[in-house]
């Protein structure tokens, strides 16, 4: 590319990429966008020795990747190869084996939609060596990490086994005081690090909300749903760029009265959002 972009032995190899500019994919000696599929590559992301190598979401939304992420020795390596992963990586895996197997699916070569692993959008995270290096590796999941595992081997290997899920990495486990390596579950988590809870909280009362807006006995109107899905997504963002306790209390307090949890006391997402 004009601009410097797939500058390497492979350079762009087998990638099927909406857009590269930065530059963007470059490694001398590797294989910079090697099988890569991608909507964009852009903002100087995917530089190092294997760049982009296997970059994938075979049964996930196809990678953006962007604001200089996959940067480091291996750099994305076999990320989302098999499995679900993204479709955000944005100002994330900058490190050697930052993001290592992130959603892959190891054995057998036929992916299987019900045994991959599952990892969701990695914005601002991920950032150090062996940062999140097997995060959904064997049929684990984890949902979206924004802002959290920042920090040699935070979480190293969090969720990457199929017994063990994480709902959602939100501001938290960034090193030195949020060490998260080797937690397998949301308890194990918020336990490593009690300021994991607000995200995994709101993560869990997304995925209810989900739930209940394909149910045909929802207590919830269509509109309630919808307000109090959008206060819940904009609490989750607030959290992640570290707003104040009060901005995300705040965010809480909306979703409760978007959602008319005042008199649906026993709904599992009204309990949710009191803790």
């Amino acid at each position: 590319a004009k601009d410097g972009s797939c500058d390497g032995n492979f350079e762009c190899g087998h990638a099927q990429i909406g857009e590269v500019s930065g530059p963007s994919c470059v490694g001398v000696g590797r294989y910079p966008c090697l099988t890569t599929y991608a909507q964009s590559i852009t903002d100087s992301s995917c530089i190092g020795e294997q760049a982009c190598r296997s970059l994938v979401s075979y049964y996930g939304e196809t990678p953006n990747v962007s604001s200089g992420s996959c940067v480091g020795y291996r750099a994305c390596y076999y990320a989302g190869f098999y499995g679900v992963l993204g479709p955000s990586i944005s100002a994330s895996c900058k490190g050697d084996n930052s993001c290592h197997y992130a959603g892959f699916y190891f054995y057998g070569y036929i992916p299987d939609a019900y045994n991959s692993g599952s990892v969701g959008d990695l914005v601002g995270s991920c950032n150090g060596d062996s940062a999140c290096k097997e995060l959904g590796f064997f049929y684990g999941s984890v949902g979206n990490v924004m802002n959290g595992c920042n920090g040699d081997g935070t979480c190293q290997s969090v969720a990457y086994e199929a017994t063990q899920s994480v709902s959602a990495i939100v501001d938290c486990c960034n090193a030195p005081d949020g060490f998260c390596a080797g937690v397998e579950s949301n308890d194990g988590l918020v336990a490593a690090d009690p300021t994991c809870k607000a995200g995994v909280n709101l993560a869990d009362t997304l995925a209810l909300i989900e739930e209940e807006s394909e149910s045909d006995t929802s207590p919830f109107t269509e509109k309630q749903l919808c307000y109090g899905k959008t206060a819940v997504e904009n609490t989750v963002a607030s959290l992640s760029k570290g707003h104040s306790t009060a901005a995300v209390r705040y965010g809480v307090n909306k979703a409760f009265e978007d959602l008319g949890c005042d008199d649906k006391s026993d709904s599992e997402i009204c309990e949710i959002l009191q803790l």
